[in-house]
């Protein structure tokens, strides 16, 4: 229907998809690890998930094919970016749905806290995957596997402050306290101890050290639109297996050792790991290149050239090659409907209801960068910076050499690469 929301469409989708396997929400909930009531706010559109990787799990368990799970796909990213921006004071604005747990610059009330002690001990759905919530995240994360300590160098770039003001993909909401920016990135799960520049746990990292207040998911291998990347991978075109579709981009590129070529995405979600009566405010992103190589002279394959898609997702664009590289906020833009999505701009108030799904795109032409990102983040007194990565490792990105300006493209007709 021409008069529904992004989240109504989202929903409708969802239902059809739920319909159509036959099985009921309990046995649905159940195979998802979600809980019933919770796969029924998806579906009924009360609540948009936090994070793709349950819709995907649902859609497959359903059935679905992978036309459908890239249409699926695409409404998610539109009912979160949609997703109703704070009214005035921070409420909500009139006729945009329930109102948050807690109004911006107050304190949890009792009822409140409660609220956010039971989401946090909720357990979370395994998997992975961007995230936002139209009107209330239904779990906070919980450690995963990976954990490790976050060390926080000496800065030598970041992003400067910015406004408070909404962001993801489309509009968030974001309370009004002063502070800077962020960023964003899903593929494997870690929780960031907080530490100083030395290794040791500082004073802010001694009053969370048995369990800090952030965690996060990552996922690097996220391609433009969901068809378009580039891969620089050290064998001969005959060795190279077909292009995977984009959900199983991540086992083919390690089977390879694949680098990206050009350019990384990675999206990120953060989260509560406890309940806090202070908000949790993310204020600040930093990319720090670790090291600079000559850039791989490796054959490129092309995953898909030629695609495009209406939606371009609001994002933080980073200069590897630039000696202090910046999270800069860029808007996007839905085409399909003709309108500019809001820029992303720090500092955002991390809430049991509000998670920080953030996106970051980061080009190198000049170098074999290996780099991480470095969120700073507060709550009263306490202060720390997580440092998101792939799983332990930096992220790696290459400018292709030679080889960029005559990539190999899969050829359908003979199921072969093809250069130029």
């Amino acid at each position: 229907m021409a008069d529904r929301t992004p989240a109504e469409d989202f929903a409708a989708r969802l239902r059809e998809l739920k319909e159509r396997s036959g099985l009921s929400f309990g046995t649905l909930a159940a195979r998802l690890h979600l809980g019933t009531s919770t796969l029924h706010r998806y579906c009924s559109g009360a609540v948009v998930p936090a994070d793709y990787a349950p819709v995907e799990r649902l859609a497959r368990l359903c059935g679905a094919d992978r036309d459908e799970l890239l249409e699926l796909h695409r409404l998610w990213l539109r009912a979160d970016a949609s997703r109703p921006a704070a009214g005035p004071g921070g409420g909500r604005a009139p006729g945009q749905g329930p109102a948050r747990a807690t109004e911006p610059g107050q304190r949890p009330g009792r009822e409140a806290a409660a609220r956010q002690e039971r989401d946090a001990r909720a357990p979370a759905a395994p998997g992975t995957g961007p995230a936002a919530a139209p009107v209330a995240s239904d779990r906070a994360a919980e450690p995963g596997p990976g954990d490790r300590s976050a060390r926080r160098p000496e800065a030598d770039s970041g992003a400067g402050r910015g406004a408070v003001r909404v962001s993801r993909y489309g509009a968030r909401r974001w309370w009004p306290v002063a502070g800077a920016v962020v960023a964003s990135l899903v593929l494997g799960v870690a929780v960031v101890n907080l530490m100083t520049s030395d290794g040791t746990a500082g004073p802010a990292a001694s009053a969370a050290e048995e369990e800090p207040p952030l965690a996060w998911t990552a996922d690097s291998q996220v391609w433009a639109e969901g068809c378009g990347h580039r891969y620089l991978v050290d064998r001969a075109p005959g060795d190279v297996p077909a292009p995977p579709v984009a959900q199983d981009a991540a086992p083919w590129a390690q089977r390879l050792g694949a680098v990206h070529e050009g350019s990384t995405i990675v999206e990120a979600t953060v989260r509560l790991t406890r309940p806090t009566v202070e908000p949790v405010v993310v204020e600040a992103v930093h990319v720090r290149v670790t090291e600079r190589r000559t850039p791989l002279d490796w054959p490129v394959f092309d995953m898909s050239p030629g695609c495009g898609g209406a939606l371009t997702p609001a994002a933080f664009t980073v200069d590897l090659d630039a000696d202090r590289p910046v999270a800069r906020p860029r808007e996007g833009f839905d085409g399909d409907t003709g309108t500019d999505l809001q820029a992303p701009a720090l500092p955002f108030a991390v809430t049991a209801d509000e998670p920080l799904a953030l996106r970051v795109e980061a080009d190198a032409a000049a170098c074999d960068c290996a780099w991480y990102i470095e969120l700073d983040w507060s709550a009263g007194d306490e202060r720390g910076t997580v440092r998101v990565d792939d799983g332990g490792e930096p992220f790696r990105t290459s400018g292709g050499g030679a080889g960029a300006a005559a990539p190999h493209s899969f050829a359908m007709d003979t199921e072969s690469w093809r250069r130029g």
